[in-house]
C-alpha cells in the first residue's frame, strides 16, 4: 500500500498540483452485488477548509473492474464551450448534497475502468455513483492528496 500511496502516485498528484503533495485520506471503496448509490456531491463540502486544507485531488485506483452495471463513478463533462465543473467552485448544495437544479443541467457519464487504472480528479469535481446491479464486488481505493504547502494533515483529518 505504501508503495502506491507513496511512490509513482504521489509523484503523479504533485506534478498535477505543480508542488509536492502529501497524503490527506486514504479509504477503500467496497460496493457488493446491491450495494447502494452515491449522490451527487463534491468532496469539496466535506474537506476543502483553511483546517483541512483548500485543494485536494483524489486518485482513484481500480481494484476491480468498473463496469456500465456495478456502479461505476461518475462525472458531469464540461459543457460545449463552457468552464469545467470543478472551476466553479463549491457549488449548491445541502449537507454536501448538490442542488438538484444544478445536477439536471449535468450530464453524468461513466468512468469505466480495468484493474490498476488511475483516475485523477479535485474535491471541486461533483460526481456520484449509482447502484451496483451486478452479481460481483465493485472496489476502488481512493488516495486523496493535499499540497505539502498546507501542511501534512492526515492524521488531523480522521480525528475531525
Amino acid at each position: 500500500w505504501g508503495n502506491i500511496c507513496f511512490g509513482v502516485v504521489q509523484d503523479l498528484v504533485s506534478q498535477a498540483f505543480r508542488e509536492p503533495a502529501v497524503l490527506f485520506k486514504d479509504k477503500l471503496n467496497y460496493k457488493g452485488p446491491g450495494g447502494g448509490s452515491f449522490l451527487p456531491h463534491q468532496d469539496a463540502t466535506a474537506y476543502a477548509t483553511e483546517d483541512l486544507a483548500t485543494r485536494h485531488i483524489s486518485v482513484m485506483v481500480a481494484v476491480d473492474p468498473s463496469t456500465n452495471d456495478n456502479g461505476p463513478l461518475q462525472v458531469p463533462p464540461c459543457p460545449e464551450g463552457a468552464e469545467g465543473w470543478h472551476t466553479r467552485g463549491v457549488i449548491k448544495n445541502k449537507d454536501g448534497v448538490t442542488d438538484s437544479a444544478i445536477v439536471d443541467e449535468m450530464d453524468f457519464v461513466n468512468v469505466l475502468t480495468e484493474p490498476g487504472d488511475l483516475v485523477l480528479f479535485d474535491s471541486f469535481l461533483p460526481h456520484k455513483s449509482d447502484a451496483n446491479l451486478s452479481n460481483g464486488w465493485r472496489r476502488l481505493a481512493y488516495l486523496t492528496f493535499n499540497v505539502a504547502s498546507e501542511g501534512d494533515l492526515h492524521s488531523k483529518y480522521y480525528k475531525t
